[in-house]
């Protein structure tokens, strides 16, 4: 509870921007950041502070529509994980975390499923502060 209050919005937009968090290397506000994940402009307006709080921190505890990572195993054995991107009757496209566009044909699919495990990385937590995690919620919660 409280790391859902307080906050500085102003630091928390350079704790986004920062290459320790790496937020906007896939989440984009505006017109600045990556396509990974959900796009975060208006997200204040639709989640509470504690919500975000827990896709920050259990970022596999729930998926945005249209973010549910998939695993393609292909028929040489590869094992790709991703978004996916594109889907046509001949391949599918996933975007995986390191921002790679991968395409697959379909006829070397041998399986595709689910995941239940985010491509976002687990333990931001660690990785920032305290207060460096409050000024992050409080900027998200602010973009409206």
């Amino acid at each position: 509870a409280p790391l859902t209050t307080g906050g500085d919005v102003a630091a928390g937009r350079q704790v986004f921007f920062h290459h320790k968090s790496a937020c906007s290397s896939c989440h984009r506000i505006g017109k600045e950041g990556g396509n990974v994940g959900p796009d975060l402009t208006t997200i204040g307006a639709s989640r509470e502070t504690r919500d975000l709080l827990e896709s920050v921190v259990l970022p596999s505890s729930s998926f945005a529509r249209g973010f549910r990572p998939y695993i393609i195993v292909t028929t040489e054995g590869k094992t790709h994980t991703g978004v996916m991107t594109r889907e046509s009757t001949d391949s599918i496209t996933l975007r995986t975390a390191t921002l790679a566009e991968i395409h697959i044909p379909r006829a070397e699919i041998d399986e595709l499923q689910e995941s239940p495990t985010s491509i976002m990385p687990q333990g931001l937590e660690t990785r920032i502060s305290e207060t460096e995690l409050r000024d992050l919620l409080a900027y998200l919660k602010s973009l409206k």
